[in-house]
C-alpha cells in the first residue's frame, strides 16, 4: 500500500479521479477496493472511486458495500457486472440482479436514502453501441442512476477508431456522458492477449503499430488524447495498467 500511495502521489496532478480497479484472479487475496480508495483519499486528498463488482456478492453484500463506500466519504463509485469465473476456478458467480441497470438503480436508492451525493460510474461496450440494444442498454444505465459511462474496448488510434467512436456517441447524444478509453498496449503479444482475455475486436492498424514497437503504441495512445482535447470531449478514461507513470507520459 505504501508503494501504491507513492506511485499515485507522483501523478495526482494529472487526474481528476483515480479508479481503483478490481482484479479477477483467484490466485490472490486482495485488499478491498473500497479500503484502497479510502486510503488514497485519506493520505493524498485525491478523489478515488472503488470498483464494486456485482458478480462477487449477493444482493445484501453488494448494497452493504455501496453503503460502506458512501460512509467512508467516497464521492464516486464504479459498478460493474463482471465476467463469470470459469467452472474450474470453483468460485461462485452471484447474480442476484437481473441486469447492471437494476444494481445501479438500487445503489442509487441507497445513496439518496443516505443523503449522499455519490456519483455512480458504469461501463459501456462502445463497439456494440450501434448494434441492437446497445444504445438502449447504455441509456438504461444512465436512467437507472449512472452519472458517467466508461467505454471499452479502447479507442486505439486518432483516425479510424476515434472517428468511429466519436460519431457513434454524437449520433446517440452520449458525448457528454461517455469517456473514451485510452489503453497503452505493450507489444503484439499483448494485443493478442487482450483480445483473447476481454473479447475485444481490435483494428488491424493496431498490429502495425505494435510491430513498430512499444514507443509507437504509446504515440498512438497519446494521439488519441490529443484528439479528445482538440474535439473538446469531457475527459479521458486512461488505463494505466498497473503503472501510474503512464498518466504522466500520456497526459503531460
Amino acid at each position: 500500500m505504501e508503494r501504491f500511495v507513492k506511485e499515485v502521489r507522483a501523478v495526482r496532478s494529472f487526474a481528476d479521479l483515480f479508479l481503483v480497479a478490481d482484479v479477477k484472479d483467484t490466485r490472490f487475496l486482495k485488499l478491498s477496493t473500497i479500503e484502497a480508495a479510502s486510503i488514497l483519499q485519506e493520505h493524498l486528498g485525491v478523489s478515488a472511486a472503488p470498483v464494486i463488482v456485482v458478480r462477487d456478492m449477493n444482493r445484501p453484500q453488494f448494497l452493504s458495500s455501496v453503503l460502506t463506500a458512501i460512509a467512508k466519504g467516497l464521492g464516486s463509485v464504479m459498478l460493474a457486472w463482471g465476467d463469470d469465473y470459469h467452472t474450474a476456478a470453483n468460485v461462485t458467480n452471484f447474480r442476484n440482479f437481473s441486469s447492471l441497470a437494476q444494481a445501479i438503480e438500487e445503489a442509487s436508492t441507497i445513496s439518496r436514502r443516505a443523503g449522499s451525493g455519490t456519483r455512480f460510474l458504469a461501463p459501456v461496450n462502445i463497439a456494440k453501441l450501434p448494434g441492437p440494444g446497445g444504445v438502449t442498454r447504455a441509456k438504461g444505465r444512465l436512467k437507472s442512476g449512472a452519472d458517467l459511462l466508461l467505454a471499452q474496448p479502447p479507442t486505439t488510434d486518432a483516425l479510424e477508431t476515434f472517428e468511429k467512436h466519436a460519431s457513434d456517441l454524437r449520433e446517440n447524444g452520449l458525448t457528454e456522458k461517455v469517456l473514451l478509453n485510452v489503453f497503452p498496449f505493450r507489444d503484439e503479444s499483448d494485443v493478442r492477449q487482450c483480445e483473447e482475455s476481454f473479447g475485444w475486436e481490435l483494428p488491424r492498424s493496431l498490429r502495425r503499430e505494435a510491430a513498430a514497437g512499444e514507443q509507437s503504441l504509446l504515440e498512438a495512445a497519446k494521439s488519441v488524447v490529443r484528439r479528445l482535447r482538440e474535439e473538446r470531449f469531457p475527459g479521458v478514461y486512461l488505463a494505466t495498467r498497473g503503472d501510474p507513470g503512464v498518466a504522466q507520459l500520456l497526459l503531460s
